[in-house]
Parts: C-alpha cells; structure tokens; sequence
C-alpha cells in the first residue's frame, strides 16, 4: 500500500476521531484542524515535484477490484492536471474547517466537522480518482455530507428546501453520468480509460459525450443547469458554501479535462458550438443576475455562474494557451469565491442579516475588515495584480484566436463585474455607518479570523503578480482535442 492509497481518507479518519471526542471538549476544535493541515502538508508532498524540481511523472497507485468481463481498479494517482485540484481542495479546507469554529453551538459542532471532513475526503477521492468507477462512486457520495449540513444543520424550511433541489438537481446529473459510463463501459469492457483510446463510432461517442457533458454541466454549475445553485449557495452556512463554490465546482471541469474532451475529441468539436452558447450564456446571465441581487451571498453565487462559464469558453475554444489559463482560473475563482463566503459570513454575524441595503459603512468602525475585504472585492472584478485579472484575460487572449465572436460578446460581462463588485463593496464598507437594532458594536475582525482569510488572500496576489509560476508547469495533454476545421454532427 502506498500514501497515495490512503491520502484521500485522511480527512474521514479525523471526522471519526471527532465524533468520538465529548461534546464542548476543545479538540472537537482542534482535531478537525489538524485533519485539514496534515492532509495540504500530504498534497505539498505530492506537489514537490511538479512544483519545484518540474517532474512530469505521474504519482500512481492500483489495485484489482473487478475482474471479469468488465475490469475496474482501486486506481488512484495525482499528475500534472490533478495536482492543481488536489492542491485547491486542501488549501481551501483548512480555512473554511477553522471559520467553521464559529457555525455550530457545542452540542452539534462534532457532527458538522465530522460532515466538513467528509466532504473533503469526497473530493480528493473525486480528483484522484483514475478509474471510472472510482470517480462515480465519489461523484455521487459528495452528496451526502452537503445534503445533510444543509437539511439538518442549518434550521430553516429554505435551507431544507435548498438541500432538496441541490439533491434532485445533482442526483439527477449522477444518474445522466451513470447511463453515459455503462455506455461507455459496454463497448470498451473496462472502467480503466484513462490514456487509452477507444475507435467508437461516431454516433455513439457524440451521446456519450452529451451523457458526461450534462452531468458535469450541472455540477458545475452552467444555465440553464443551475437552478440548485443560488439557493443552495445562500442557505448553506459560510465554511460550506466555500467548500462548494471554491472546489465542488470545479468537479465538472475537472471532468471534461479528464474525462470527456481526451475521451471523446471527434464529439467534443461536434458539440462545441452547443457547449460555447452555454458558456456565453453563463456568463452573461449570471453577471446581469448578479447585479440585481441585493441578497450579498446571493450576489456571489452569480458571480460563479459567470466566471466558470469562462473556463467553459476556453476550454470549447480548442486554443493551446486556453487550457493553462483555464487552470488558472479553476484555482483562482476557487479561492476568491471561497475568500468572500468566509468574509460575507463573518460580516453577516455581526450584522445579522444579509440584505444590502439593511446595513452600511463598517469601514468607520472596521478598517481591517474593510482592507481585507477591499483585496477581494478587486480580485472578483479583476484588477490587474490579482489572479481574477491574470486568469480573465489570458483566457479571452486564448479563446480570441478561435472564437472571436463569442470572446467580444464575453467582455461585456467584464465591464459588468466591475459594476457588481464595486457595488457589493461600497454597499457594505462605504456610507453612513448603519447596522440592524441589537447588532453588536464590535465590528472588526478578530485576530483568529484575519489568519483565516489572510492565506487565501496572500494566493490571490501571488498567482496575480506571478500566473506563470502555475501556467508554465501546466502542460497541455496529448489527448486534448485541438481546433478541427469546422465542427460536424454525425448522423445517427
């Protein structure tokens, strides 16, 4: 047995060690902290030589698990595109494990770290996942912990309702993916696809592929496959929806860069011009919504919907430079939108509520809270020096070259986030100082919870000063499809 076999169930050991701690004992606290700290100091490990001595091999491991007429494998293993999800994964965890200290009364907090620790391990299983079968069978259990903190720790009939429609929507996208994989897995007798290719007829790779596309689409989310997101995102407490926003996300993209585009290149071209109306789609409509809300969690959870219809864009737009930045942009939206649920959720404890225009002016009374937040209101909006810029613009420099039509009408939502974000900040930090009656006087940031949100700050001006420190060790993989000529649906 290898590290890498057990790497992805380090966080599930530390929730069950929890679990047995008493309740209000203070390593109810800790453990789950320590759980999320070893597991980035495993993925650092892991990182080590793609990051500082630019390996390209493939850290592997594999295990029989069936064997017959259709062949499976324990397979696990973290390469040069993994590493950058199983890198967001663990950085993103510990900050929104440590926020969580503040979202659950003593007598349930055991329970919701267990969950946080789960849902992770879920996700690193996702990304190392090199089997078929590995990757369905976490696609579908990251399921469980959210539904459950939704419908069980959070208290209100929305918030239940909003664990429904995040089931119905996401376990509905599952049994898409499931049709696609027994597909799949009917002609090739083997869940063991990666780095292999497979002479399927045209027809049946272009279904195939339209299987994966919308189960991945939905996760994402993309329109009109989001409908679960903006409740969901709003109701679920903060440490939750950094975990969904800045790495449950990305599950779908990391499934069409894994998965679908090396799988199915002929099908992919065949549904790009569907795949780039998503995106264009996505981008506009989730800025215009975005500035219509007045609700601030639910104002970001828009903003998603149009920053990964981005990464949609580049990633159809068949350009050599648009995958690198289409990493970069998975890493940088996953921590700028996990940076801003962690804030708005320390803002929205002291004021009480979310409504933009119930409360106003914490700069008078919080300047730390207002640099700290006045960093990732500009990273949202893409002020060059930050990674929103770094990954905005090489991704519209890369789709250009193929896609020009779709990248000119995509910069509108350019100029809109500038409007949304802005008036996101200077709702809450600028103007009157006014807070709900009751609302304590402290409004500042406690010591504990600026170290919260100071490393995923400090990422964001890194990977803004200096992107090519991640695009140039993300190589292009042989299998991804290139630009054809022109697109062509087969007949069936």
């Amino acid at each position: 047995m290898q590290l890498i076999d057990v790497f992805p169930f380090v966080p599930f050991a530390f929730g069950l060690l929890t679990l047995l701690v008493p309740r209000g004992n203070q390593w109810v606290r800790i453990l789950p902290i320590l759980g999320a700290v070893l597991t980035l100091g495993m993925s650092l490990g892991f990182a080590a030589g793609y990051l500082i001595l630019g390996s390209t091999e493939t850290t592997s491991s594999t295990h029989p698990w069936i064997v017959g007429p259709w062949t499976a494998a324990y397979h696990v293993r973290v390469d040069a595109t993994s590493i950058w999800f199983v890198l967001l994964t663990t950085f993103v965890a510990v900050p929104a494990i440590w926020a969580a200290w503040s979202y659950a009364d003593a007598s349930r907090q055991r329970g919701f770290m267990f969950l946080l620790l789960t849902f992770e391990s879920t996700l690193l299983g996702l990304f190392t996942a090199a089997d078929l079968l590995v990757f369905y069978v976490y696609w579908d259990l990251m399921l469980i912990p959210v539904f459950v903190l939704l419908a069980g720790y959070t208290g209100g009939a929305q918030a239940r309702r909003a664990a429904w429609a995040y089931l119905i929507y996401n376990g509905a996208g599952g049994l898409v993916l499931l049709l696609g994989v027994v597909g799949l897995v009917l002609v090739t007798h083997t869940f063991e696809v990666l780095g292999t290719s497979f002479a399927l007829a045209p027809a049946l790779q272009w279904w195939l592929f339209g299987a994966f596309a919308i189960a991945f689409l939905v996760k994402t989310p993309a329109f009109p496959f989001h409908a679960w997101m903006p409740p969901t995102y709003t109701q679920s407490p903060p440490p939750l929806v950094a975990m969904i926003s800045g790495i449950q996300s990305k599950a779908g993209l990391y499934g069409f860069i894994v998965f679908a585009l090396p799988l199915f290149p002929d099908a992919a071209h065949a549904w790009a011009p569907f795949m780039l109306g998503i995106a264009v789609i996505s981008i506009l409509y989730g800025a215009f919504a975005a500035l219509a809300q007045t609700d601030m969690k639910t104002l970001v959870a828009y903003t998603s919907l149009s920053h990964l219809g981005l990464v949609l864009l580049a990633l159809f737009a068949f350009d050599v430079t648009s995958y690198p930045a289409s990493i970069l942009m998975i890493v940088s939206h996953g921590l700028i939108s996990a940076v801003l649920f962690i804030m708005l959720g320390f803002i929205e404890e002291r004021v009480g509520t979310r409504d933009l225009f119930a409360f106003g002016g914490l700069a008078a009374k919080a300047p730390r809270l207002q640099a700290l937040m006045l960093i990732a209101a500009m990273a949202l909006l893409g002020l060059p020096g930050l990674s929103g810029f770094a990954g905005e613009f090489l991704i519209l420099v890369g789709s250009w070259q193929t896609q020009p039509v779709v990248t000119a009408i995509s910069l509108l939502a350019i100029v809109i986030a500038s409007v949304y974000a802005l008036r996101l900040y200077q709702a809450v930090m600028h103007g009157p100082y006014r807070v709900p009656a009751g609302a304590p006087s402290a409004m500042e940031l406690r010591p504990r919870e600026i170290l919260v949100v100071a490393p995923l700050l400090a990422a964001i001006i890194f990977l803004g000063v200096w992107p090519g420190w991640l695009t140039t060790k993300t190589a292009v993989p042989a299998a991804m499809p290139s630009r054809p000529a022109a697109y062509e649906v087969p007949h069936t």
